[in-house]
């Protein structure tokens, strides 16, 4: 019986994918990697003996070069070892199943595994060009989460179909700590402006205020400082002008209407592996709250790069381009600017997109449908099977 329903269940997540679009599950078991490679058409599984060990061996070391603290030049760091580093992960990560890499721009859909989580596959290198030239690349936070994610396009195209909710203006916060990060009101002032938003800087960015608000505000983008916490992952936070917003109050607020919430600040997409690879932190918290997708970071990212990244992405955003689309072109720009000074990957490569990498919809799903489809990241979150 659990053969059979394995089999289904396979059946049903290649229906969910779309004709260009590759799905890659990574999975480590007795120090070997196993990759899982899908497609409409293909299921193919790959093995790599001393695959973790490897890993062991590389992870950290990308982690210190992406790390300025270590950089001896820091206005113009050079990129060449790290992309050595990303090169020789792109060959232990990608390259065994490359024959099943869709075309140009196709989309690539990531399910991580433990500390590939903290990992930025859509820079990996493949000698020439980073994987966000050739593609599209979104990111699901577990595999046990495929069956409440419609990861194919198509399928997410539908989510939008069943009612046409005319929702608030977008929301825009912006709190600089106490003037510790220069730039976050120019941001938060850019894409409120942008998005005709409704946006609330400094004294008036509360928590309280977020709660009240987030109800069927179709975008959210917090601009503010960020704080991982891996030893008590529900802890981690983003700071506001009256405290700090941990996972456990995100996991409170009514997303259910929302379609995209950033998170620009500091470590925002980082997790605590728990039990069955589930992540705990404020990622999972803002998906388990009802919205479709977010932006987060993966490492405490520089102040005047972030900004012009999120001004491209929205950009992008409002010109009709899909969510990952839009991050896609936005990192792209900020790293082929021959101006620029942000071409190695530090700069543009530590925000991800997870979840629904579709357009920006103008309908949006019913309450009810919304509610039913995220009671189980609600039930993982709080622990209850």
């Amino acid at each position: 019986m659990p053969r059979q329903v394995q089999q289904i269940d396979l059946v049903r997540l290649r229906q969910q994918l779309s004709p260009d679009q590759l799905l890659l599950t990574y999975f480590l078991y007795k120090g070997k990697l196993v990759i899982f490679a899908a497609t409409t058409k293909d299921l193919v599984t790959h093995e790599i003996t001393g695959g973790m060990e490897q890993l062991e061996s590389l992870l950290p070391l990308l982690h210190a070069h992406l790390d300025p603290r270590g950089w001896s030049a820091s206005r113009k760091p050079s990129s060449e070892v790290v992309r050595r580093l990303l090169a020789r992960l792109y060959n232990i990560l990608v390259r065994p199943v490359a024959e099943l890499l869709p075309s140009t721009s196709g989309l690539l859909t990531i399910v991580p595994y433990g500390p590939l989580h903290e990992l930025p596959f859509h820079a990996l290198y493949d000698g020439s060009r980073f994987l966000v030239e050739n593609f599209r690349v979104n990111y699901l936070p577990a595999s046990s989460l495929l069956q409440h994610f419609d990861s194919g396009e198509s399928q997410l195209h539908h989510r939008s179909d069943d009612a046409s909710v005319v929702g608030k203006k977008p929301l825009v916060f912006g709190y600089s700590d106490n003037g510790h990060l220069q730039r976050v009101k120019d941001e938060a002032q850019t894409i409120s402006t942008l998005l005709d938003g409704t946006c609330y800087f400094e004294s008036e960015a509360t928590i309280a205020r977020l709660i009240e608000q987030a109800p069927e505000s179709p975008i959210i983008h917090l601009a503010t400082h960020g704080q991982s916490r891996l030893d008590a992952p529900n802890f981690s936070y983003v700071r506001l002008a009256d405290g700090q917003l941990n996972a456990i109050d995100a996991f409170s607020l009514d997303l259910r209407a929302c379609e995209l919430v950033t998170l620009s600040g500091c470590e925002t997409g980082l997790a605590l592996s728990g039990g069955g690879d589930e992540q705990l932190g404020l990622g999972r918290a803002f998906l388990a709250a009802g919205t479709s997708s977010l932006v987060i970071s993966l490492w405490p990212v520089e102040d005047t790069a972030t900004n012009e990244l999120m001004k491209l992405f929205y950009q992008y955003l409002l010109k009709g381009e899909s969510k990952v689309q839009a991050l896609r072109a936005a990192q792209c720009q900020l790293m082929r600017d021959a101006n620029s000074d942000y071409a190695h990957p530090y700069f543009w490569a530590a925000f991800r997109l997870v979840g629904d990498p579709t357009p920006l919809k103008s309908q949006k799903a019913t309450a009810s449908s919304r509610t039913s489809a995220t009671d189980p990241l609600k039930k993982n979150f709080l622990g209850v099977s």
